[in-house]
């Protein structure tokens, strides 16, 4: 009886050593119209989010904020890039020569980069040229995740739109693993600091989609003269420079 017994002790332990064992956790999906459950490994799921930069009447009646309004927004609690980042940028669509393309664009990413207090850059700002283009219209949405950085000109599907940002990001390590930006073809660019014309300042622009990276558009009234204000217009170049507002996003974010 006795050795019955121990036998029967021993059992338990293994058990529940066994059943303390760590193995990968796993998710039940559908694989049948019947819905038949198998198991597979979780991998991470990564969120996609597009924001849309709207045109909007340049000729608005002055207000009576400005860009020292301490104003901002961060995304999704706190999403950001875990090291510095980098674009790819193709100029085609853009009208404008490539050397006005990357020194609009780098100038934007540096003023960001300035922003930051400590060591930390976001952006490298040595720009690679590449032939590689976007899809347009409705297949926009077609799109899949290549961790590829890319900035371009295209077709966008909404009216009036001036360009969008793109990104997904992990919500669970709240890190963005891929950043797009594209610029619509249905307005006319500019680099020239007077922005003559009825024209898009591309520099302006840029600044605010890469704000992107972390914060988010703003609306209120007191923000219109932010640069992470959500609408921009023509001959505008406001949005160069950095208010109070996004400097404090920014360094919550990325600063010491």
């Amino acid at each position: 009886m006795k050795k019955l017994f121990y036998l029967m002790v021993a059992i338990a332990v293994l058990g529940i050593i066994v059943s303390g064992c760590s193995i990968p956790l796993k998710s039940v999906v559908p694989t049948s119209e019947k819905g038949d459950p198998k198991p597979e490994l979780v991998t991470p799921t990564l969120e996609k989010i597009t924001f849309i930069h709207y045109a909007k009447d340049s000729n608005r009646s002055k207000p009576v904020w400005d860009e020292t309004v301490d104003i901002y927004k961060l995304m999704f609690g706190g999403i950001k890039w875990a090291d510095t980042m980098q674009y790819e940028v193709n100029p085609d669509g853009s009208d404008l020569e490539e050397a006005e393309v990357l020194g609009a664009l780098g100038a934007s990413l540096e003023t960001w980069n300035d922003a930051i207090t400590g060591d930390f850059k976001l952006f490298n700002v040595d720009l690679e040229i590449t032939e590689k283009g976007f899809v347009s219209g409705e297949e926009l949405f077609e799109e899949e995740l290549v961790r590829i950085n890319r900035v371009t000109w295209g077709v966008l599907p909404w009216e009036n739109a001036i360009a969008m940002c793109r990104f997904w990001f992990n919500p669970a390590t709240k890190e963005i693993v891929e950043s797009d930006v594209v610029f619509s073809i249905d307005f006319d660019w500019s680099v020239d600091e007077t922005c003559s014309g009825v024209k898009m300042d591309l520099q302006s622009i840029a600044t605010h989609e890469f704000g992107h990276n972390g914060l988010n558009d703003l609306y209120m009234p007191p923000s219109i003269e932010l640069t992470m204000y959500g609408y921009s217009g023509y001959d505008e170049t406001d949005k160069r420079t950095l208010g109070t507002g996004d400097i404090s996003g920014i360094q919550e974010l990325y600063g010491e």
